[in-house]
């Protein structure tokens, strides 16, 4: 009875562990994605952005350009991300 009560709990670990780690790769995704976003912004302006979106396939929830400075909000697997850059021109 011990035994299988032992391996209910380390399937729940397991299982535990697993959801963990994906939540963990989809958030750094998200922010992955809106840091590259926010450079190809930056460089190219709002086509490159755009076209770095469908490369990604994530959505652009805000994009801001102003004379050098970018900020971007993407949204991937249902979570926001946001990030700056300047173009250094």
């Amino acid at each position: 009875m011990l035994s299988i009560v032992w391996l209910a709990f380390t399937a729940c670990g397991v299982m535990l562990i697993a959801h963990a780690t994906s939540v963990v790769r989809q958030r750094a995704f998200a922010q992955e994605s809106a840091d590259s976003i926010a450079l190809a912004a930056a460089i190219g302006g709002a086509p490159a952005a755009q076209q770095l979106e469908d490369l990604l396939a994530v959505t652009i929830t805000q994009l801001e350009i102003a004379s050098d400075h970018v900020m971007v909000t993407v949204q991937s697997h249902g979570y926001l991300a946001t990030a700056e850059a300047t173009s250094g021109r």
